[in-house]
């Protein structure tokens, strides 16, 4: 099971889900699989009401997408608005979401990621909201402007470290480490409590021995809350006694560690992140991040976790004291095998080289018969030269101090090394094995206990600091939000928009499409010549226009026409979501409804015909504030009927003040000519061609307008490069092209 961070989303006046079943796509088998792997409905809507979808969709049996979804209905439930609401159709969906998809490359969190999925255009109701939101972004763009090089890099490299913290520590076996309680009640607690997940828990009945349970344990946590001891545990000094104060911390401190073990790197990249944040472009929200930090708490933390590793134990260098056991610990079979080995090559060497009137060789078989023919210390002893058993004195004196220096053991403790070594004469030296053990088993409880106090003191201080280690986390997610709507405000060159409900209609100045600059950026094709536009009335009344909520826009194949709507469909989506445009300036109406219609790409069928025919009737009878865009709708139908389809929609969409309409097509003669309403043409001129017969365009359209056709062009181009009869050929076409227009 998971737990989600405690965190609440603030940002919007939000109403309360009470069940899963509140949510919109959770059914009882979604609901039990969410139950099942939270462990309760509570923590469930709690992880999604935080907006935690990379934790729905760990759950088993939902996916990424579904676990989106999930969430952002849960999302639009409580926030009382819905993105399918505003956005009328497929094709609309599709362009909010692909520009989203821009905006998600620039964040370096799955949580930056994710959120971003939440964000959708809202409805005139929640004009607060957006205007909040906008002044949020515009400061996003105002810092990001302002970054240095080396700044973007640093926050990059920093973030792409962080993401929501792991708040349920996984239990983690403590070697060497035992509980023992006289009491049932306390035994109960230990169990409910988990530790015994972390090391072994026994509980002492009448008649037994706690030393029993004791022995073979570095450290032992003894639990006596009615503090009647068993006396036999006085006979330890590797116990620690706890009394009815105690608590889970002075037993197992390592659970707080673990919680920072685990989430080591987040911690750590947050802790440096701070000091970044500080040295920000500041602005009123870079500001409010930067105070919901608090510097001096994260300065300590991160001191701390500099002196532990990320498996949460103490690193070397801390603690001289710890650093001495921990490697006496770590040498100690070593050293005592080599030490061993030292001794009696160097006895059997100095031996040889004896002057006594045994011969050093005699001596030596004499030794290693001993042990067989049973002969005993003192025996061997009265046997032996006085040369040969100083020798032998002498030469286990230095093995002991060898044994000693290798363990790093001070003058002091050299005493715990004597009597490892057998004082009987023989070979080989005997090592003692009882001694050696106890020696061993000495050297971990010390440094089991040394650990132990420094991890107690360190978790003590990090508990206290959790909470601001949480809050910090969740703080540096939201901005990594914020630097990515910044850095593509910065790279995409965005505006904050003008919104307002008194406008009825769109208009931008300097206007660029999304789609086309990322390419750009990519470096796929040169500059993207910026456009003005205006539909409907706002402050931007541009020469030819009338402020007319219902406009034909004409032009060549390859012109712009597409480009030019789908612009104003990222313009509005983007706005009214709060998020700065791609516009040096713009004005627009907070529509309750938006619609944008590709052309139709395939075969002309009377059902096609039919579906789009009942798509637009919704968009009419709809009494809604609405923009609806449509690009080269006469392909639905035979071209001698589509002129009079569109003219019929024109004439009742244009009678709608509340409705903006931007219409693409190539038949805007025939459609002005059968409509019973003045409608505006407005065209994208291509001023000729270059001598690869490409278009040379003038992207912004002009208002009241109607452009060439490329075929005009084209076959203007043939009859000025040709001469003789294909010349007359193509006169007599561009003549008749030309009455055409006429």
């Amino acid at each position: 099971m998971v737990l989600a961070d405690d965190y609440v989303e603030n940002e919007d006046a939000r109403l309360n889900l009470e069940s899963l079943s509140d949510i919109p796509g959770v059914g009882d088998k979604v609901r039990k699989a969410l139950v099942d792997h939270f462990g309760s409905e509570a923590v469930a809507l709690k992880v999604i009401v935080d907006s935690r979808v990379d934790l729905v969709a760990a759950v088993p049996g939902i996916g990424s997408r579904q676990a989106v979804n999930i969430v952002k209905s849960a999302y639009e439930v409580e926030f009382g608005a819905s993105s399918s609401a505003i956005l009328r159709s497929t094709d609309v969906r599709k362009i909010f979401e692909s520009t989203l998809e821009i905006i998600q490359g620039y964040a370096n969190t799955t949580y930056g990621r994710d959120k971003l999925l939440l964000y959708f255009p809202l409805p005139p109701s929640k004009l607060d909201v957006i205007l909040e939101r906008q002044q949020h972004f515009a400061d996003a763009a105002d810092m990001a402007r302002r970054l240095s090089d080396e700044q973007r890099e640093k926050l990059r490299s920093l973030l792409t470290q962080v993401r929501g913290l792991y708040r349920r520590t996984r239990a983690k076996r403590i070697p060497g480490r035992v509980i023992i309680t006289d009491d049932e009640k306390t035994f109960d607690k230990i169990i409910v409590d988990g530790l015994d997940k972390w090391c072994p828990v026994y509980l002492i009945s009448e008649g037994e021995s706690a030393a029993d349970y004791a022995r073979g344990y570095d450290m032992v946590m003894y639990v006596s809350p009615l503090g009647v001891l068993d006396d036999s545990i006085d006979m330890l000094d590797n116990v620690e006694i706890l009394g009815k104060n105690w608590s889970p911390g002075d037993i197992l401190p390592e659970r707080t560690i673990v919680f920072y073990s685990r989430n080591y790197r987040v911690i750590e990249a947050s802790c440096e992140l701070v000091e970044v944040l500080s040295t920000l472009p500041s602005n009123p929200s870079v500001q409010g991040f930067v105070s919901g930090l608090d510097a001096d708490a994260l300065n300590k933390v991160g001191a701390i976790l500099r002196g532990l590793d990320e498996e949460g134990d103490i690193v070397d260098g801390v603690d001289s004291e710890l650093d001495r056991f921990r490697a006496a610990v770590k040498a100690f079979p070593t050293a005592v095998a080599e030490s061993e080995a030292w001794l009696n090559e160097e006895i059997k060497s100095r031996i040889v080289k004896s002057e006594v009137t045994l011969g050093g060789q005699q001596i030596i078989s004499i030794l290693q018969s001993a042990d067989v023919d049973g002969v005993d210390g003192s025996a061997m002893r009265n046997m032996l030269p006085p040369e040969i058993i100083e020798t032998f004195t002498g030469t286990v004196q230095e093995a002991e101090d060898k044994l000693t220096k290798m363990l790093g053991l001070s003058a002091r403790e050299s005493d715990w090394v004597v009597g490892v070594i057998s004082e009987e004469i023989a070979l080989p030296v005997v090592m003692v094995s009882q001694r050696v053990n106890d020696l061993e088993d000495r050297l971990r409880r010390l440094y089991a206990d040394r650990q132990f106090r420094l991890i107690k003191k360190n978790a003590g201080e990090l508990e206290e600091l959790k909470e601001t280690v949480t809050q910090a986390v969740q703080t540096l997610l939201e901005f990594d939000l914020f630097l990515a709507v910044g850095l593509f405000a910065t790279d995409y060159d965005l505006h904050t928009p003008e919104v307002s409900l008194d406008y009825e209609g769109v208009g931008v100045e300097g206007a660029s499409n999304l789609f086309l600059t990322e390419s750009m950026l990519k470096g796929k094709h040169g500059p993207v010549q910026p456009i003005d536009y205006a539909i409907g009335t706002t402050p931007f009344v541009p020469e030819g226009t009338k402020g007319e909520n219902c406009a034909i826009l004409s032009g060549a194949n390859s012109g712009g026409k597409t480009t030019t709507i789908q612009t104003l469909a990222q313009i509005v989506t983007l706005a009214q979501t709060g998020f700065p445009v791609p516009a040096r300036k713009s004005h627009l109406k907070v529509f309750e409804e938006i619609y944008f219609f590709y052309k139709s790409r395939g075969m002309v069928s009377a059902g096609a015909f039919e579906t789009t025919l009942k798509q637009f009737a919704d968009i009419v009878v709809s009494d809604k504030s609405k923009l609806a865009l449509f690009d080269e709708v006469e392909a639905i139908t035979e071209p001698g009927s589509a002129a009079n389809v569109i003219a019929g929609l024109i004439e009742i969409l244009q009678s709608d003040p509340q409705t903006s309409t931007v219409l693409c097509s190539h038949l805007a003669k025939e459609i002005a000519e059968v409509c019973s309403a003045s409608v505006r043409i407005d065209g994208i001129e291509a001023r000729g061609l270059d001598e690869e017969l490409e278009l040379i365009v003038d992207r912004t359209p002009r208002f009241g307008h109607l452009a060439r056709s490329t075929p005009e062009l084209i076959v203007e181009r043939l009859t000025k490069l040709t001469k003789g009869k294909k010349q007359e050929v193509y006169a007599k076409i561009l003549q008749n092209l030309s009455k055409g227009r006429s």
